[in-house]
């Protein structure tokens, strides 16, 4: 089974099942084929998440690319944002380098032959989906490249639902082959773009790249052990507001109804949104960790729950999109899949061959940024600083459910477009799932976002 944000490429995921591949190849399928026909959400260009459970092996790893900052990156660069030149925006896309690294892992077909599928798609065309249409009205009045225009406004008109669309370079971009991408022609490519608008990647930092594959960081809610990605994902919180649930007893003997049921769980988010907003990489400032510690602490929940609120509470980013594939496949792997440009069309700036490039560093922060939700306090800036070759805060929170009996019971994988969003929607789901009998109750239940 394969579900993605697109029916094509669901089928297409599916049909890389049918032809015996494994769960990670569809995945890496369905994932390259909505870079292609949501462009505005996902692609090369940026960056993701991937969590693979391995049912018969009882493990789970989580196989990060989100992107990185560039080395020649200051901060001071970034101060005055009314004139922060797009160029800046972007990070160095792990994309096609993080899916070929899950491929190696867990792949069984060739990655040539699972490259020229999603290329197929790009070189023969597609109908526009409502999403993307959408995405290209709302940025009609922006000052746009030609090259950006042409692609998405022929003869002057916003794409439509149903319109046909090909992108031909893009397709030559995912044949070229990975080397090509990260250390050969669009590599350089890549850089002369940014160079033009302001930026300072380099081809050094796009070919000096890495994949982290990490352990997920777990809680548990009944009958299930709560999987997310570590920090800089905000996957903690998820866990944080579902232990303040638990706490506050939200369970099916209760007969609460959905309105109380909402009423709790939007109490549960607030101070899981504050503790989120503290998070960062790790790799560069150890009170992350410190900080992830508490926020996993059942003792402290109940601590934060009463500190906290509705003065104090700042959302996450909101404008994130991604693209989302889930697949549960023969070979008894579980994945979930997130990956994103950041926000809708990333920097906008979109290469010879195709490639629109992320806006990666837009979720840093730094002194006298101006944020639509800025962070809490001075202090939890400092956990998501710029610095060279560390990723950002993040709201792709790909997500994985095991029965605490592991191998007997339900597995459950879960993914969601990304900004507050994922938190909010991700904690009904799993609310529904661990403390109603009715297991469709977290389908049928209308969502909240407080």
């Amino acid at each position: 089974m394969l579900v993605s944000d697109d029916d094509h490429c669901t089928a297409l995921g599916q049909r890389v099942l049918h032809d015996r591949g494994s769960s990670v190849d569809a995945a890496v399928v369905a994932a390259l084929c909505l870079g292609v026909v949501h462009p505005h959400a996902s692609g090369v260009g940026g960056g993701g998440v991937m969590m693979v459970h391995d049912i018969h092996k009882n493990k789970t790893r989580v196989i990060n690319f989100q992107g990185t900052a560039p080395k020649n990156l200051k901060e001071e660069m970034l101060q005055n944002v009314s004139e922060l030149k797009a160029g800046l925006y972007v990070g160095v896309p792990g994309m096609l380098r993080g899916l070929h690294h899950a491929h190696s892992l867990y792949g069984s077909l060739s990655w040539e032959d699972l490259v020229s599928r999603a290329a197929a798609v790009a070189k023969e065309g597609f109908n526009v989906s409502f999403s993307l249409a959408e995405a290209v009205s709302k940025v009609k009045d922006e000052q746009l490249s030609q090259r950006f225009r042409d692609t998405f406004f022929p003869d002057g008109q916003a794409l439509r639902p149903g319109s046909f669309l090909r992108m031909p370079s893009l397709a030559g971009v995912l044949e070229a082959g990975l080397s090509n991408f990260y250390d050969g022609i669009f590599t350089q490519e890549m850089e002369d773009e940014l160079r033009a608008n302001g930026g300072v990647l380099t081809r050094g930092d796009i070919s000096n790249y890495s994949v982290q594959v990490e352990q997920p960081v777990e809680g548990l809610s009944n009958e299930f052990i709560i999987q997310v990605p570590p920090p800089p994902s905000a996957g903690a919180a998820l866990l944080s507001a579902l232990s303040l649930l638990q706490g506050i007893h939200l369970n099916e003997n209760n007969n609460n109804s959905e309105n109380q049921t909402h009423q709790w769980i939007a109490e549960a988010l607030k101070p899981a949104l504050v503790l989120a907003s503290g998070l960062g990489d790790p790799k560069y400032n150890s009170l992350v960790t410190e900080l992830l510690s508490d926020m996993l602490s059942k003792s402290k929940a109940e601590v934060f729950r009463q500190r906290t609120n509705s003065s104090t509470v700042h959302p996450l980013q909101t404008e994130v999109t991604a693209g989302q594939v889930v697949v549960m496949g023969p070979d008894d792997l579980i994945v979930s899949t997130a990956s994103s440009l950041n926000r809708p069309f990333g920097s906008r700036i979109i290469t010879r061959s195709g490639v629109i490039l992320n806006s990666l560093i837009l979720d840093f922060s730094w002194p006298n940024k101006t944020r639509r939700q800025p962070l809490t306090n001075q202090r939890v800036q400092q956990f998501n600083r710029v610095q060279s070759g560390n990723r950002p805060l993040s709201t792709l929170m790909p997500t994985i459910l095991v029965p605490v009996w592991h191998k007997c019971g339900i597995h459950v994988a879960l993914s969601s477009p990304g900004g507050q969003q994922s938190l909010n929607e991700i904690t009904q789901v799993i609310s529904a799932l661990s403390f109603h009998k009715e297991k469709n109750d977290s389908f049928f239940w209308r969502r909240l976002h407080p």
